[in-house]
Order: C-alpha cells, then structure tokens, then sequence
C-alpha cells in the first residue's frame, strides 16, 4: 500500500488532470451528452494553447488557426463516416454534409463561431459561403490553405502545418470524449468558442472570427491520409 501511495504521488500532474477531466465529462454525458464535448473542448484548447507555448507562441490567432484547422478537418471525417455508413459514394454525400456541417446549421462550425463572435459583441460576421467558394477555386493551387487576413494578425504557421502536427497528437483525447465522429465537428467547434472567450481581450471578435473560418473551411477539402 505505500508503495502504491508513492507512485501515485510522483504521477504526472498534467495527466491526472487530464484523467480527472475525462472522468467528470463521462458522469455529466450521462445526463446531457452535449457536456461530454464541452468538456473535451476545453481540453483541446488546453493541450493546442500548451504546445503552441512550448513553441513560443501564444498568440491568439495561431490557437484559433490550429483549432479551426482541427474543426474542418473533424467534419470532414465526419461526413465521410456518414457516407460510408449510408454505403453512398463519398462524394455523392460529402458536398452537402459538409456544408451543413460548416455553415448550414445552428450547431454548424460557423453556427456556434458566429454566436461566440456576437456575444463578444461584434456586429459584421464573416460570409462564409464566400470563403467556400474561394476554398473550391483554390484546390490544387498554392494559394489553398492560406488565410486571407492582414499580416499583422497571420498566425505563425499554416492551418495544414497545424493540422499535420495536431490532428494524430489528439485524435486520441477527442475519441476519448466522443466516440461518435458526428460529434467531433461540435466538439471542435466549441474548442473555437472557449479559445475566442480566453483571447477577447487580445483579438476584436470579428477578426477572431474570420481567422477560424480562414482556417477552418480549407482544412474540410483537404487531402491528408492519417491512417
């Protein structure tokens, strides 16, 4: 028994929160499942916030750019396991289960992105079929991918080095919390919500806003195997 009391006395800080996180957001899922993604949101934006200082960097607009490229990319998964599951062709089902999944719904990535932008109280909101369409003509060319924003709020690297970088590092910690994949674009999405609230006195909401959706969109079209 000491010897046990020991070892858990030199355990990992972080991991033990970590643990104490996961075992909370599986006793509240129980009475709302919406909490279990709450919870695992915040977990991105701690274990994101934490590497990106590790590197050097805490700026606000690098942590909504690594977290919009994980919620494009979550719903890009998604869809494709909704297409599979329908034994459809992933094309045939992608385009619109993306847009619904981005920008077509109230839980959307821009959905729950614009209500944390208006809450913060900005009044103009970034149209996000616009930013589609300039994700559809820029596939294959050098300009996907890349934010269209001033250069004094570019983040310090690309969404697509982001999502390399993050996406195999916490894929984990998100199955963790959801299961389910449809789950993951909400999840992500939420994760932008709590990084627009710790930054607001950073970064004018509008222009939070519009570095997520920047990075977010591109990554729902791009062509990365994780496997």
């Amino acid at each position: 028994m000491a010897l046990i009391k020991k070892l858990l006395a030199f355990r990992d800080p972080r991991r033990a929160v970590s643990e104490s996180l996961h075992r909370q957001a599986i006793e509240r899922a129980r009475l709302d499942p919406m909490q279990s993604a709450k919870a695992g949101s915040r977990e991105l934006v701690r274990l994101v916030a934490e590497q990106l200082k590790s590197r050097g960097d805490t700026r606000p607009e690098s942590l909504l750019c690594a977290l919009g490229a994980l919620a494009g990319f979550a719903c890009q998964v998604s869809a494709r396991t909704n297409a599979f599951a329908h034994g459809m062709p992933e094309r045939d089902r992608m385009a619109e289960d993306l847009s619904l999944l981005l920008f077509g719904m109230e839980m959307s990535v821009w959905g729950l992105v614009a209500g944390a932008a208006r809450h913060h109280g900005s009044t103009e909101f970034v149209e996000p079929t616009e930013i589609w369409c300039h994700v559809a003509k820029t596939v294959k060319s050098a300009e996907f991918g890349v934010p269209r924003l001033p250069p004094q709020h570019m983040p310090r690297d690309l969404p697509a080095d982001y999502l390399r970088l993050f996406w195999p590092m916490l894929k984990p910690v998100i199955v963790r919390y959801c299961s389910n994949p449809a789950h993951w674009p909400v999840m992500c999405a939420l994760s932008l919500q709590h990084a627009m609230e710790l930054g607001q006195d950073r970064l004018e909401a509008g222009m939070a806003m519009r570095v997520a959706l920047e990075s977010a969109l591109p990554m729902a079209r791009i062509h990365a195997d994780f496997s």
